[in-house]
């Protein structure tokens, strides 16, 4: 396989943040001479930089300056499972993380607008932190015009009867002491993740699917492989607290945009949470996979416009 096809643009800035427990973050900025927004940008499970070189381009293009990183347990950040899963205690340990780098974020980008966009398990995650009555007073949260959710992830796709077995053996399999094993059907990153089949679930760009291989087989650090039992319960708890949290008292407009060929995380799950809030609009991107911004065109385009359109009508 050859090299990566696509690369963060020349002028990101790549560092890294220490969280309070020694862990250590690895972030991205990039500035912009005359941005429409600033964007604190929060990818989804098994991300990382790289993977989003050629979305940044574009959104960079489209006006947004960029705060972005890679999520603890993934991508160039501080690993939690020796094995290569994608593993986490409690999404609350990433909300906790998400404290501090918004603090980050607004400290290393000038500016007024801020807009947070969350694709897939990280707009899950946004989600929790923007409507927690508790981080009401965050200085960040205080700079916000909007979100935008993009594919975000509420539920799970597939099977049904699978999906409820592995929520049921999951908090079995933690308390066993196989927290940070994988979970049924995962493996360490490999031909599953390069496969044909896993590509129809994420997008119809090819060059877009592919160069993240390119880039693994490049940077093998950067690799995630399947979820751990440990990140299915913590999932599951999270949904729970979610469902909990008034998200109808959230005050800031939501962009929600959900793919039309959507398979890998539950759409009506989303039009659930959707419903909830007291100013989301939801938009569906025709014959997009998951992945609205690594689509093919005109799909990615369709993602773009949406956003700096949102972005134009909620600023302060």
């Amino acid at each position: 396989m050859s090299g990566p096809l696509f690369h963060l643009p020349s002028n990101a800035i790549i560092g890294r943040e220490r969280m309070a427990d020694g862990a250590t973050i690895r972030t991205l900025l990039l500035p912009h001479d005359r941005p429409v927004s600033n964007l604190l940008l929060l990818t989804g499970r098994a991300d990382f930089h790289e993977k989003w070189a050629d979305a940044i381009r574009h959104l960079h293009d489209a006006g947004f300056a960029i705060a972005s990183f890679d999520w603890r347990g993934q991508g160039g950040s501080t690993r939690l499972s020796d094995k290569g899963a994608g593993h986490i205690d409690s999404f609350d340990t990433w909300l906790s993380d998400l404290d501090h780098l918004s603090r980050w974020a607004l400290d290393a980008l000038p500016g007024p607008r801020w807009l947070a966009l969350g694709h897939s398990m990280g707009g899950h995650l946004l989600t929790r932190w923007a409507s927690d009555p508790g981080r009401g007073g965050s200085p960040f949260r205080a700079e916000l015009d909007g979100l935008v959710l993009a594919a975000p992830f509420f539920g799970l796709g597939g099977p049904v009867a699978m999906r409820s077995a592995a929520m049921r053996l999951a908090p079995i399999q933690v308390l066993r002491g196989k927290a940070a094993e994988f979970a049924w059907g995962q493996s360490p990153y490999g031909p599953i993740q390069q496969a044909p089949a896993r590509q129809l679930l994420l997008t119809g760009s090819r060059a877009h699917f592919e160069d993240e291989g390119r880039w693994v087989s490049s940077h093998p650090e950067l690799a995630t492989g399947g979820v751990s039992w440990g990140w299915i319960k913590a999932f599951a708890d999270s949904q729970r607290r979610l469902d909990s949290q008034p998200l109808e008292r959230l005050d800031l407009p939501v962009l929600m945009m959900l793919a039309a060929r959507e398979r890998l995380v539950d759409n009506k799950a989303a039009i659930r949470v959707a419903t909830r809030m007291a100013n989301c609009r939801t938009h569906i991107v025709p014959a997009a996979a998951h992945e609205l911004l690594r689509e093919a065109e005109p799909q990615l385009q369709e993602a773009l416009g949406q956003i700096r359109r949102f972005a134009l009508e909620v600023a302060k």
